[in-house]
């Protein structure tokens, strides 16, 4: 049985590890946190700091580990990349391609410069003059996930504050253009720089504006959707990215499509089993077979076109957590529920603190989408 190492082991990565172990790998994950969940799921678990290189590259030397795969984090990723040139194994892009995809303002910049459509924005400095702003605008960490950082400020003075509180989390910031649209969530697999899959998804937020907690299927409008094709194949194209999965963020605003962020690690929080439980394909088999040059055969065939809601349950205050409230009108469409705590876990970090992952099957014409009134935290 051949070996497969993840550089991750949070339950963002079980989606990875599940496909994984499927193919009929042996599936050993790293990560230095014993509450990850995915360590649970793997054939075998080490406890350390996958940021450590050379520990990771005893443990490749030891196992005689085959394939690496990244979790789902930008640091996983690049270290994947890196050390998969390194050994010559698997199917990543070079690396300086996979750091300015995964570098925010990097991307930004090479948006700008190739007319693919983004805010507009510029490097902070401490030099810049920014007495003569439009507001509101973004503040942005260039090197941060999951909404870390990010604000959105409408003065001076809020964007003074921003700026300080930004810096304490990363060196590198740029101001980007707020664009007041619809957030979606942009899927897609390419081979040979084309687009042969999109999985398209509305992103919600709870009491956090800046964390993704529920999404679902939609249809885009054809001229977005057509732009979009043409803004990925471009970008493809340029960067000569290697086939495929690419995950993008894009507004959504007067059907112009901005591109706000993308990588090339699976998104998070089981997001991936909501791709496949709405259309019935084999989407994170066909992430790991990417990963390791393996060729993609009907893992990508659609199957079926289903509206599922992938909801996060976050309490709305601190507390101690004393679980779920699910009204009887939806507990016949609930498909899975993934505990991410324990009852009475004391939660310090409401805004922060995911309690739950719920998946739930509803008809496209018989929608309840009050979601935070049937399924709840009780704390």
């Amino acid at each position: 049985m051949k070996k497969l190492l993840i550089l991750g082991g949070s339950h963002r990565d079980i989606p990875l590890i599940n496909a994984a172990k499927k193919l009929g790998y042996y599936v050993i994950t790293l990560g230095n946190k014993d509450y990850y969940l995915g360590h649970k799921f793997s054939n075998k678990y080490y406890l350390i700091n996958f940021n450590n290189l050379n520990e990771v590259k005893e443990i490749i030397k030891n196992e005689n580990i085959d394939y690496l795969l990244p979790g789902s984090g930008e640091e996983s990723y690049l270290n994947t990349v890196k050390l998969s040139q390194e050994l010559n194994i698997g199917n990543y892009d070079d690396l300086e391609i996979a750091k300015l995809v995964h570098n925010k303002w990097k991307f930004k910049k090479f948006c700008l410069e190739n007319n693919i459509s983004t805010p507009n924005g510029f490097y902070y400095t401490e030099k810049i003059d920014l007495e003569n702003l439009s507001f509101p605008i973004v503040v942005k960490p260039t090197n941060l996930s999951g909404g870390r950082g990010i604000d959105i400020v409408n003065n001076y003075n809020e964007l003074t504050n921003s700026l300080l509180t930004a810096k304490k989390l990363s060196d590198d910031i740029f101001l980007e253009e707020f664009i007041d649209g619809k957030l979606i969530a942009y899927s897609v697999f390419i081979k040979n720089k084309k687009l042969i899959y999109s999985f398209s998804g509305a992103d919600d937020t709870y009491l956090n504006p800046y964390l993704i907690t529920t999404a679902y299927p939609i249809k885009l409008d054809e001229t977005v959707e057509k732009k979009l094709i043409q803004d990925i194949e471009t970008i493809s194209k340029i960067l000569n990215l290697v086939d495929g999965m690419f995950h993008l963020q894009v507004i959504i605003k007067e059907n112009i499509p901005y591109i706000i962020d993308v990588t090339r690690r699976i998104p998070g929080d089981l997001y991936p089993d909501l791709i496949e439980y709405s259309n019935g394909i084999n989407y994170s088999k066909a992430v790991v077979k990417a990963y390791i040059g393996d060729k993609i055969t009907d893992e990508l065939n659609i199957k079926k076109n289903e509206f599922i809601i992938r909801h996060v349950i976050m309490a709305n205050k601190n507390g101690i957590y004393k679980g779920l409230y699910i009204d009887n009108s939806i507990k016949n469409n609930i498909i899975n529920i993934f505990n991410l705590i324990e009852e009475d876990t004391i939660i310090k970090d409401y805004l922060n603190t995911q309690i739950a992952i719920i998946f739930i099957k509803f008809s496209f014409d018989n929608v309840n989408m009050r979601l935070n009134s049937v399924v709840y935290a009780k704390v």
